[in-house]
C-alpha cells in the first residue's frame, strides 16, 4: 500500500512539475522558419569588462534570410546606458528593429529617453547608427526639463546623448530665467 502511495505521489509530482508545452499549428511553424523567437530577453554589452549597455525586451525575433539577419522587438524594448557603473540614460520604445549589417537600430512608437538629470526626450521615431555613434530623427521631438519644454522637428546627438542638436525649435522658458540672465548682464 505504501509503495502504491509513493508511486502515485511520484507521478503526481512529476506531472505537476512539467510545464505544458505549446503545440504550434502548421502555419505558426512556417511563420517561424528562418527565425529565432526569444522571450524575456536581456542583452548585455561590455567594453573592456565595463558594462555599457543593457537591452531588456519581452520578445525578440531574430530573422535569418540569405545571410542577412535582423532583430525585431515587436513588444517594445528598453536600453539602459552606463558609464563607470552609473546609469546615464534609459531609452525605451514600443517597437524596435535592429539591422546588424547596416549597424542601425530603428526605434518607433512612443520613443522616450530619460536621464538622471530629469531631462526627457519624446519622439515617434529615433534611429541609432552604431557605426557613426549617432542618434537622430527628422520627426517631431519634445524635450522636457525642469520648468522648460522645447519642441522641435529634428534631433541629432552622440549615442551617449551628451552633445545634441535640436532643429527647427520652439521653446517655453520661465520668464524669471530669461530676465535673470538679462539682469546678470546689466550688473557687469
Amino acid at each position: 500500500m505504501i509503495r502504491i502511495l509513493f508511486a502515485y505521489l511520484f507521478i503526481l509530482v512529476s506531472v505537476a512539475c512539467n510545464e505544458p508545452s505549446k503545440e504550434l499549428s502548421d502555419q505558426e511553424a512556417v511563420d517561424l522558419l528562418d527565425k529565432e523567437y526569444l522571450t524575456d530577453v536581456e542583452l548585455i554589452y561590455t567594453d573592456t569588462g565595463q558594462l555599457i549597455l543593457r537591452v531588456i525586451a519581452p520578445v525578440m525575433i531574430r530573422y535569418f534570410k540569405q545571410g542577412v539577419s535582423k532583430d525585431e522587438f515587436p513588444n517594445g524594448m528598453k536600453a539602459v546606458f552606463y558609464a563607470n557603473g552609473e546609469i546615464t540614460n534609459i531609452l525605451s520604445a514600443k517597437y524596435a528593429i535592429r539591422v546588424p549589417d547596416e549597424g542601425k537600430t530603428y526605434l518607433t512608437e512612443n520613443v522616450v529617453l530619460d536621464n538622471p538629470k530629469g531631462e526627457k526626450l519624446e519622439t515617434s521615431e529615433l534611429i541609432w547608427d552604431e557605426r557613426s555613434k549617432r542618434v537622430y530623427t527628422d520627426k517631431f521631438v519634445r524635450l522636457s526639463r525642469e520648468e522648460e519644454v522645447i519642441h522641435a522637428y529634428g534631433f541629432e546627438s552622440d549615442q551617449n546623448f551628451t552633445k545634441g542638436l535640436l532643429l527647427s525649435t520652439e521653446a517655453r522658458f520661465p520668464s524669471k530665467k530669461i530676465m535673470g540672465e538679462v539682469d546678470e548682464q546689466k550688473d557687469e
